[in-house]
């Protein structure tokens, strides 16, 4: 499973940007629906990697971005909440995605209650 070594990618570079004597708290990621990323799989691996690198007080959230589109027979722009390839009002087999692949780690709560958002 590639989520292992996106957790593993995560984790060093959730440690890069805290500074010395800092610890996470809680980290925020988004992911897209057509990344094939499992939200369960990551949850999983980082709860195994977090105790030898960040420490069993880091909790992971992990956020899956609506995915939108718009299609190309009658111009719809959608919000999808699983995977979709027809369009919900035409029927039509053409959606161009404007989103769904990315993987953004949007904020780091650190234990001294700061935070650092990128």
């Amino acid at each position: 499973m590639h989520e292992a070594s996106i957790v593993e990618s995560l984790v060093e570079l959730v440690q890069q940007n805290l500074e010395p004597g800092q610890r996470a708290r809680r980290i925020e990621v988004r992911v897209g629906l057509l990344t094939g990323v499992s939200p369960d799989a990551m949850q999983f691996y980082f709860e195994m990697m977090r105790e030898d690198t960040l420490g069993a007080q880091a909790e992971l959230d992990i956020r899956l971005e609506p995915l939108r589109a718009e299609c190309r027979n009658c111009q719809a722009v959608h919000e999808f909440s699983e995977i979709a390839w027809l369009c919900p009002v035409c029927g039509a087999r053409g959606l161009d995605f404007q989103n769904g692949d990315e993987l953004h780690l949007c904020n780091i709560e650190v234990e001294d209650g700061q935070d650092r958002n990128s």
